[in-house]
């Protein structure tokens, strides 16, 4: 778990803490109150892995349009978010396929 040193948190990250998560918030710096080398170190590992997940829902968003999920019920949103999902996996095998 990595505890910024030196660094003020905000509620948000108290209450991650106190659930028991680590925070994956990026850090930013002020005028006149630049980030830490350590600061930038866990920017850059907390943002390298929002980067794989940012650029697959970018994709579905591209791909299948900016659609409002209209259903009543939690099991019917669940499904289709569920075949959203399988029909970007798909998408993306068939990609893969072809640069081979």
């Amino acid at each position: 778990m990595l505890l910024l040193i030196g660094s003020e948190q905000n509620p948000i990250q108290e209450d991650l803490q106190e659930r028991g998560f680590t925070s994956q918030i990026c850090e930013k710096g002020v005028r006149n109150n630049l980030l830490t080398p350590f600061q930038r170190f866990c920017n850059r590992i907390k943002s390298s892995v929002r980067c794989r997940i940012e650029h697959i829902f970018g994709a579905q968003k591209k791909r299948m349009g900016d659609e409002t999920l209209r259903t009543i019920g939690r099991k019917k949103a669940r499904f289709w978010i569920g075949m959203r999902n399988l029909v970007s996996n798909m998408c993306r095998a068939v990609v893969l396929m072809k640069a081979k």
